[in-house]
C-alpha cells in the first residue's frame, strides 16, 4: 500500500498515511495538532536505480544537469563527471601536487629557450659558411643525437 501526504491548511502539519488507493479518495485525516480537517498533499514519485532505464543519478539536479567543460557535454552531477574523467584516464588537478602547472611551465620555457640556442647556432653557422650540412653538425652533434639530448630538447 502507498503511503500519502496529508497536509494541515491551518498550521502546516504533514503527516504521513498508509492506505489503499481508493481510501486515500474518501479519507478524512484530522490534524492532531489543531483538529481541523487535512488536505491531501501531492506526492512525489520516488526515483530508483531501475526507474526509467537509466542511471539512478539521472536528472537529479536541476533537470539539465551541469555542464562539464573537460568533458564537453552535460552531466547530471559532478560526481558523474568525476567519475567519467576518471574513467577515460584523466587526473585531477588536486592530484598533480603543489605548483605543478608552475613548474611544468618552467620546464617547457627551460626546452624553448634550449631550442632558440640550438636555431641561433645553426643559423650562425649557415650564415658563416653557406653550408647546411656544417650548420647542421655545429648545431646539433653526433653525441647529442645519439646520448638523447636532443630528443629531450624537442620532445
Amino acid at each position: 500500500m502507498p503511503l500519502y501526504d496529508f497536509r494541515c491548511a491551518r498550521d502546516g502539519h504533514v503527516q504521513e498515511c498508509l492506505m489503499s488507493y481508493e481510501q486515500s479518495k474518501s479519507a478524512e485525516v484530522i490534524c492532531p495538532h489543531c483538529g481541523d480537517a487535512m488536505m491531501k498533499a501531492p506526492s512525489l514519485v520516488a526515483k530508483t536505480a531501475t526507474a526509467w532505464h537509466g542511471d539512478w543519478t539521472d536528472g537529479l539536479s536541476n533537470g539539465n544537469g551541469i555542464w562539464s567543460a573537460a568533458l564537453g557535454k552535460r552531466v547530471s552531477n559532478k560526481r558523474q563527471e568525476e567519475k567519467e574523467l576518471n574513467d577515460k584516464g584523466f587526473v585531477s588537478e588536486k592530484d598533480l601536487g603543489k605548483d605543478f602547472v608552475e613548474n611544468y611551465r618552467a620546464k617547457q620555457l627551460k626546452k624553448l629557450e634550449e631550442q632558440d640556442k640550438k636555431a641561433d647556432i645553426y643559423n650562425k653557422v649557415l650564415k658563416e659558411t653557406g653550408s647546411a650540412t656544417k650548420a647542421v653538425e655545429q648545431a646539433f652533434p653526433a653525441k647529442e643525437c645519439l646520448d638523447g639530448t636532443i630528443d629531450k630538447i624537442y620532445s
